[in-house]
């Protein structure tokens, strides 16, 4: 049987649109791997580092792929 809800665990992303703080949000467990891409509100992102060790939250590096077009 298929499990239709992923499971999610909130992480601290760093590098979203070069905030010095973090951005807390829930991500899915099975893509906290690096050179995983994901897309957030139109932007393409790539995962270059994660940190699971001796932290409260997976602390999770981006840098930006590509802004995609909305249209």
């Amino acid at each position: 049987m298929i499990d239709e809800n992923p499971s999610t665990v909130i992480v601290n992303i760093h590098g979203l649109l070069g905030e010095q703080d973090c951005i807390q949000m829930d991500f899915e467990e099975e893509l906290l791997v690096e050179e995983e891409q994901f897309i957030i509100d139109n932007v393409s992102y790539e995962i270059v580092r994660v940190i699971k060790e001796d932290v409260e939250y997976p602390v999770v590096y981006v840098v930006i792929l590509e802004i995609l077009s909305h249209t």
